[in-house]
């Protein structure tokens, strides 16, 4: 079979989108008296942060990134700067108040925070739990494959998460719709498409990367389409050096 590049607008979401977006959705529509926390989670390099910016798009949702260096007070800061606080100002009990009024405001807006595993195992991440307790407005937190055991530690945030989402690697068919978003003009076959999945086991990143090599190498050779017969396998990059082959 052959993936013929069309419309990128008319490109189904890869699945992390949609299994985001169904997190989203059930935590912004539970029942009044279930709590509102939300993880998603999964190696790097699955598409979790590009399934978040998506979800947040549709859903008016605050979205921010952590970091190492993240403190209780730039978390604060940051959160008070998505909703709208131009310069925030005050003790981080102070900043947390205002964070609660704003979001209880509007408590179908969810607060989104990305890369949530550098603070999970600091014992400010209990600040994310009284947000959400005292606003009543969803939390989501997304981090790598510790997150959840590093949420553990901390019951009190643990037994109010409603539901836990693992990032999937991509199958053939995310394969597919990425092949559509990034080689556009080009066909590509399904085996090249499956082979340079295996190889990165389902990587979105590295597959992405891949896709980008394939339109160069096609456009070397004046191929409009191409597959597994006409690709050397030796310039799929996984997680080594590629080597330096070309088109066959």
């Amino acid at each position: 079979m052959t993936t013929n590049i069309a419309d990128v607008k008319r490109t189904a979401p890869l699945k992390n989108v949609v299994a985001f977006n169904s997190l989203v959705k059930k935590l912004i529509n539970r029942e009044p008296d279930m709590p509102g926390i939300g993880v998603f989670y999964g190696r790097s390099g699955l598409g979790k942060t590009k399934s978040a910016i998506y979800g947040a798009s549709t859903s008016r949702a605050v979205y921010l990134e952590v970091g190492q260096y993240t403190t209780a007070r730039t978390l604060m800061r940051a959160i008070l700067i998505e909703l709208g606080e131009q310069r925030p100002k005050g003790c981080v009990d102070e900043m947390i108040s205002q964070a609660i009024f704003r979001l209880a405001a509007d408590p179908s807006r969810p607060l989104i925070v990305d890369e949530a595993h550098w603070i999970a195992a600091k014992r400010f991440i209990d600040v994310l739990r009284e947000l959400h307790v005292k606003s009543r407005a969803p939390v989501i937190m997304i981090g790598e494959e510790m997150l959840p055991a590093n949420l553990e530690v901390y019951e009190r945030v643990h037994n109010r998460i409603l539901d836990w989402v693992a990032a999937q690697p991509c199958d053939l068919d995310d394969t597919r719709t990425l092949a559509r978003a990034y080689c556009a003009g080009l066909q590509v076959r399904d085996d090249l498409l499956e082979e340079i999945c295996t190889r990165v086991a389902g990587n979105t990143r590295r597959i992405v990367v891949n896709l980008a090599r394939v339109v160069e190498e096609a456009k070397k050779a004046g191929r409009a389409a191409i597959g597994l017969a006409d690709y050397d396998v030796a310039l799929i990059s996984t997680h080594k050096a590629p080597g330096p082959g070309g088109l066959k």
